[in-house]
């Protein structure tokens, strides 16, 4: 019997169970091995990351099981890790890189790929999925998680802005505030704009620029509009967290005496200005605690627990750390309200678990919250660093709650998986153009 044989595909990927990005990827290599000849490229940024690197470990074992071979990886000379050490930022790594592509020593196998596809928006993956594509004349696919740069001068402004508000707050002297604004103005404006300038040019070069949110080529600017394609969104629940969440929900009495903040502990995500704006909040309701949840390295912890004090509210904000998803959905599930101030996304499953479990959310009006959750029941949205707006529609809820919360209506998993495999079906088959 003549079996079709499966088309080629070498995808550039960083498999994690740490980031959102890592795991999104991992369930496309999971898919794509159903219908292709699967061959995973790892760009260097795993090796520049030790945590990364074995938390991933598992995650290679588990691909290898489902089909999934090695086909290569990207490096960096050794002298570029030592620098990296020696700094303490992964950042410094992609800096160095981006101003110096040839630095970068791609292995690939010789096995011949129909198509070349990158999973991430960042540098190491973007640059290497475009050069593999070129070497072995395959077409070309991006998946962007995230937008990989800002056509707004004003959202760049915002992003800066905390960046900077992070490195003044956490400062233990003026010397060290100093060379933290310094590092943070290099960073965003001469490398930020070769950065964005390679990255364009380099995407431009894809045959297909899939995104995962409409709220990317948005972020992107006027061009990527229409060169890019939207899933719309290309993220959903697991069943299991469906489950879990309707569980905890149903189980769930009387709301607990605290608010929640949404994202990770950093700068882009808002913590400072949701610790600052906790403060005034705290006013009107003294006995009232923010809950902030997540792994912090320790350093950070430390310095963030100096702002705390600084701000007067040493004593009522609370750091669980790690804990495990259906507990962090718990935490969640009792809040009173979600405080989410976060400057960069691009669709939000922490506002998303929110709505599902029943907690009102206050955030910023970035367009990735914006076009999925704006007008939603028990969405309320102010502009960026608007912190007296953010806080009186906080005490509103606080005060007077909500009528109802209400979640978006979202694809399944096994619906985003169709038609992203669908549109890969049409790239090796010639039937899609730029």
């Amino acid at each position: 019997m003549d079996v079709k044989k499966k088309p080629s595909m070498l995808v550039v990927a960083n498999p994690s169970p740490l980031t959102g990005g890592g795991l999104r990827a991992t369930r496309s290599l999971k898919e794509y091995a159903k219908f292709f000849d699967t061959y995973l490229f790892i760009p260097w940024g795993l090796w520049g990351d030790k945590r990364l690197l074995q938390a991933s470990l598992g995650f290679l074992t588990e691909l290898r099981n489902t089909g999934v071979k090695l086909g290569g990886y990207s490096n960096l000379s050794r002298i570029f890790y030592k620098l990296g050490e020696i700094a303490n930022s992964k950042g410094v790594l992609e800096n160095l890189a981006i101003i110096i592509p040839g630095s970068v020593q791609l292995k690939v196998n010789a096995a011949q790929y129909e198509v070349v596809i990158s999973l991430h928006e960042v540098w190491d993956a973007v640059h290497a999925g475009g050069v593999l594509a070129e070497y072995f004349n395959a077409r070309s696919m991006v998946l962007l998680q995230l937008p990989p740069f800002y056509g707004s001068r004003k959202r760049l402004s915002n992003i800066l802005k905390a960046s900077l508000l992070w490195r003044k707050s956490i400062s233990s002297s003026p010397l060290e505030e100093v060379m933290f604004e310094s590092e943070a103005i290099v960073r965003y404006s001469l490398i930020g704009y070769l950065r964005s300038s390679r990255l364009e040019n380099r995407l431009r070069k894809y045959d297909l620029v899939l995104c995962v949110s409409k709220a990317i080529p948005v972020e992107m600017g006027n061009e990527w509009l229409n060169r890019a394609k939207s899933l719309d969104p290309g993220v959903s629940l697991d069943e299991k967290d469906l489950e879990a969440m309707q569980r905890i929900k149903n189980n769930v009495g009387e709301k607990g005496n605290y608010v929640v903040f949404g994202g990770r502990a950093t700068a882009d995500k808002g913590l400072i200005e949701a610790l600052i704006t906790f403060k005034y909040i705290s006013k009107r309701f003294p006995d009232l605690k923010l809950v902030i949840t997540g792994n912090i390295p320790l350093p950070s912890y430390l310095r963030i627990k100096r702002v705390c004090r600084k701000l007067g509210i040493g004593d009522k904000v609370a750091f669980t750390g790690f804990v495990p998803r259906e507990k962090r959905f718990e935490i969640v599930a009792k809040a009173k309200l979600m405080l989410y101030p976060s400057h960069v996304d691009s669709f939000s499953y922490a506002v998303l678990e929110s709505l599902y479990l029943n907690t009102p959310v206050v955030a910023y009006k970035i367009p990735a919250i914006e076009i999925y959750y704006g007008g939603l029941p028990g969405v309320e949205l102010v502009e960026e660093w608007d912190l007296e707006a953010l806080t009186v529609k906080a005490i509103d809820i606080l005060e007077k709650g909500v009528v109802a919360v209400e979640p978006p209506k979202i694809k399944s998993w096994e619906e985003i998986m169709s038609e992203e495999v669908g549109l890969i079906y049409k790239l090796v088959e010639g039937m899609w153009r730029k």
